[in-house]
């Protein structure tokens, strides 16, 4: 049996994402397992659906099972998001997911792993620490660096769905070496269009349409239930919180730096009179608007350095198929707990500490949607026939 692997935070879930299930099937692929992003993503955003609808409809377009990538990991860099999301494949098992599936520009194998060498070693290179030290953000410089020194894998790097890729094959060498890589070529528009092109729109598009309360019918499968999410709803409350954090809560947060701490505060002193103009302040040509999103993020969920350092301690089941219970049952030598309860996945101090970080981020939501929160340990669970 032929298990393939999907890395994914369905944005919504819209007809790309369907179409790369498909695909995926086409290639080979008898059951697909998803890890998918919880209520936040890796933008520094809440998810603008619920991520069980997000889960539901994904069961019901294609995929098996859907496993949840908690809060620390699914608003994090590039690095920590697929490196766990990685360690929830190789959770099932040496051997049980074969290989990993997702969708981009290039659609070669071989030339993303290409890329990920020639990245690795000017990763270590002068003319990288060179560019890093002139106040480049990681991407930018190892994209300025590879135009120097590598042409040939230049335009992968501007891509951000091959970045990702790349960031996939470092973390499968490092914690599940035997899955493979399954590129499919994305269709339509591209990341970030915000233009409908044959029935696809980018995520970002989708986004905008749904506040805009615009029709969606051409371009999703399926409408979710749920109330759509907007961290703008939230705005006086998250811009309380930045402007009373005191400067031991930032020094506690993930991926903080000096010289991102000192733009913290001279922003704080700016006196923004919201969340996007505190943000703007703080931006740099070395630290990226994603970054400092996520920054706010974590200091609304609680989420600091020393999170970050857990591995991904549970796997928590979203949804499933009847055909989903064929990859728990091939999964005999599981290194980790898979169970659809919360409570039973919260077996020790790490696994508490995460499910508290993720109810943090569902509270989040559920408020930026306007719902009152919800009891995470009595949620429903469903299989789809």
């Amino acid at each position: 049996m032929h298990i393939a692997g999907v890395v994914a935070e369905y944005n919504p879930f819209h007809n790309g994402h369907r179409y790369h299930l498909e695909k995926t099937r086409e290639m080979g692929a008898d059951r697909i397992v998803v890890v998918m992003s919880g209520d936040v993503v890796q933008r520094g955003d809440v998810a603008i659906y619920s991520k069980y609808d997000r889960a539901q409809i994904a069961i019901d377009q294609g995929a098996d099972l859907v496993i949840e990538l908690p809060a620390p990991y699914s608003c994090s860099c590039a690095q920590v998001f697929a490196l766990n999301a990685m360690r929830l494949f190789a959770g099932l098992g040496e051997g049980v997911v074969n290989s990993i599936s997702f969708g981009c520009a290039c659609a070669s194998a071989e030339l993303l792993e290409k890329a990920q060498s020639e990245c690795e070693k000017l990763s270590d290179s002068e003319v990288f620490k060179e560019l890093i030290s002139s106040g480049l953000s990681y991407p930018a410089a190892m994209q300025a660096a590879a135009e120097k020194n590598c042409s040939d894998i230049k335009n992968v790097l501007n891509d951000a769905n091959n970045i990702l890729g790349i960031e996939y094959i470092n973390a499968a060498k490092s914690v599940a070496p035997w899955i493979k890589l399954m590129c499919i070529q994305r269709s339509g528009a591209l990341h970030d269009d915000l233009e409908v092109s044959d029935g696809f729109a980018s995520a970002t598009m989708i986004r905008k349409m749904i506040k805009l309360g615009s029709d969606l019918s051409s371009v999703v499968p399926q409408l979710p239930q749920s109330e759509p999410a907007f961290i703008e709803n939230m705005d006086k409350a998250l811009l309380f919180r930045i402007i009373t954090a005191d400067e031991d809560l930032i020094e506690e947060l993930p991926f903080i730096t000096k010289s991102l701490e000192n733009r913290f505060f001279k922003a704080v002193q700016s006196g923004p009179r919201s969340v996007a103009k505190f943000e703007e302040s703080v931006k740099s040509r070395d630290i990226t608007m994603a970054r400092i999103r996520r920054m706010v993020i974590h200091l609304a969920l609680g989420i600091n350095a020393q999170d970050m350092q857990i591995p991904v301690p549970y796997a928590r089941i979203l949804a499933m198929s009847s055909k989903g219970t064929d990859i728990l049952s091939a999964a005999g030598s599981r290194t980790l707990n898979y169970d659809t309860s919360l409570s039973k996945l919260e077996t020790d101090n790490d696994c508490r500490r995460v499910a508290q970080l993720e109810c943090n981020a569902v509270r989040l939501r559920e408020m930026c949607a306007g719902q009152l929160p919800q009891n995470e340990y009595t949620r429903k669970f469903v299989i789809r026939k």
